[in-house]
């Protein structure tokens, strides 16, 4: 059994992170994780410690964990929107607009593993999902891909390279990206089936520059997205990574050549199909879409913190405008996988097809 998690009170995080070295104490701990149960709301706060809260939140170098058990009120939708994660039990009147769990010990415990194993990771993904810029796409994009720039020169990740060893991607023997147009609409394939599609820098320029000739082109109004094989898409193709020759051209390729940023302006028209694992990219990708539809084999997760990273395909800005960013922040955490049927709960996909 891990060692208990300590729960403050409201009162009690303002009082601790009002100290001279509370900011340091929760940026230097093993664990750097602070959880809080708002079951009060709040209420016995004034406005200014509320205020204080809200502040603080937003500066803490720390994973906040907010447990809930009650409906918000208005006084108290501010701070407790500060929080990196909220909880609330699966019988409670939160439930549909937060992470909804059963065991709320095994679900801390599991919060608290994930962030003392990559805590530099857990809580950069914390800190950019507060600053909301997904609420933008392009300032999301631009947020996302310094903060994983920025990781990718980090320990975490470097000692992710050294346990997965050299690594070469095997040539493709055959284009990585089919299209083929049908009346107005144009159907894209992801086509590395025996890399379960995993995005090699050879599938993600080819898929750009089909998704370009959808916006170049006015005759095309509708893009449909498959995979071919056993899955849609299992995320980047874990063999290149590390290829980049320094963090600052990432962060540049990153931009110029986004997937994401394209599905994002042809989202009303795009419609993707999901099937099998669905991870990391090939969630995040998806999620701009005007449209997701899921099989019932559907698996969706999000790795990267688990590498030391924080989501690099544009989650940090679809995932969050489609379920909020408690819930993505908690998916990257954790790395949790979802089925098609939470997915449809959460939002995440439209539809399930039979």
């Amino acid at each position: 059994m891990g060692e208990k998690i300590e729960v403050f009170s409201p009162a009690e995080l303002v009082e601790l992170l009002r100290s001279p070295f509370g900011l340091e104490e929760a940026a230097t701990a093993a664990t750097p994780m602070l959880t809080v149960d708002l079951s009060e709301s709040l209420r016995g706060l004034d406005e200014a410690t509320v205020g204080d809260l809200v502040e603080l939140l937003q500066s803490v170098r720390a994973v906040t964990v907010g447990i809930l058990t009650e409906p918000v009120t208005p006084e108290a939708e501010s701070a407790v929107a500060g929080f990196d994660v909220l909880l609330a039990d699966a019988d409670s009147p939160v439930a549909d607009s937060v992470v909804a769990i059963d065991a709320l010990d095994d679900a801390l415990a599991a919060l608290s593993t994930a962030i003392a194993a990559n805590p530099q990771a857990a809580v950069a993904m914390g800190q950019l999902l507060r600053q909301r810029t997904y609420q933008s796409v392009p300032n999301g994009l631009v947020a996302e891909s310094l903060t994983y720039s920025m990781l990718q020169s980090g320990p975490e990740f470097g000692a992710w390279l050294t346990e997965r060893g050299p690594a070469a991607v095997p040539a493709d023997e055959a284009p990585p990206v089919l299209a083929e147009r049908i009346d107005s609409t144009l159907h894209i394939t992801l086509n590395r089936p025996r890399r379960a599609n995993a995005v090699s820098a050879g599938l993600r320029d080819a898929l750009v520059e089909q998704l370009r000739v959808a916006a170049i082109d006015p005759s095309i109004d509708g893009v449909i997205l498959r995979g071919n094989g056993r899955a849609f898409c299992a995320g980047g193709d874990l063999a290149e990574f590390g290829s980049t020759p320094d963090p600052a051209t990432g962060h540049a390729t990153r931009l110029t050549r986004s997937a994401g940023w394209w599905v994002h302006r042809l989202a009303p028209n795009v419609r993707v199909h999901l099937h099998g694992a669905c991870i990391g990219a090939g969630i995040e990708v998806p999620s701009f879409a005007g449209t997701v539809l899921a099989a019932e084999d559907t698996r969706i997760r999000l790795p990267e913190v688990a590498m030391g990273l924080v989501p690099g395909a544009g989650g940090t800005c679809s995932m969050p405008r489609r379920i909020g960013p408690h819930r993505t922040v908690y998916l990257a955490i954790t790395g949790r996988e979802l089925d098609a049927a939470q997915a449809l709960r959460w939002g995440l996909v439209d539809r399930i097809e039979t």
